[in-house]
């Protein structure tokens, strides 16, 4: 593997090229880690102003309305993005897909409930609850590890 770090007035802003004759484990790997730490914020939007919600603050993220919204510790602002394009770019071991129209942030996570009917009620901070879809279930067990 080569690294090289260049340095040219050409360059407005910072640009990362990972380049390779074939896609490779060690290639998937250098790019999963540099995209986790590239998204260590997502841009959202609150009427014309345009936020940085850093992912640390970020409870859970949601579709209503056929809109993409994200809820933080500040407030609800609306994200320009697709879900399915979120859960490509955040890090699997801090974002969890719950259901077609939720991704959940576990460390947000304060309680499950199971109850009688078998559908799972999460409590994220906040005061938010959620429900999960049944078809997500064993995914969510297995990425809590329970």
């Amino acid at each position: 593997m080569k690294l090289k770090k260049i340095i040219e007035p050409e360059y407005s802003e910072i640009e990362i090229h990972i380049c390779g004759d074939k896609e490779t484990k060690e290639f998937n790997l250098v790019y999963d880690k540099v995209k986790n730490v590239l998204m260590q914020s997502i841009t959202a939007y609150e009427e014309d102003v345009v936020k940085k919600i850093p992912c640390t603050d970020i409870i859970h993220i949601y579709t209503q309305d056929k809109k993409v919204w994200v809820s933080s510790v500040e407030g609800h602002y609306r994200l320009r993005l697709r879900m399915y394009e979120l859960d490509e770019m955040l890090d699997h071991n801090v974002f969890l897909r719950v259901s077609s129209s939720e991704i959940v942030n576990i460390d947000k996570i304060l309680s499950m409930d199971t109850g009688i009917t078998g559908t799972i009620v999460m409590n994220l901070s906040g005061g938010e609850q959620i429900y999960v879809s049944r078809r997500y279930v064993a995914k969510i067990k297995k990425a809590l590890g329970i």
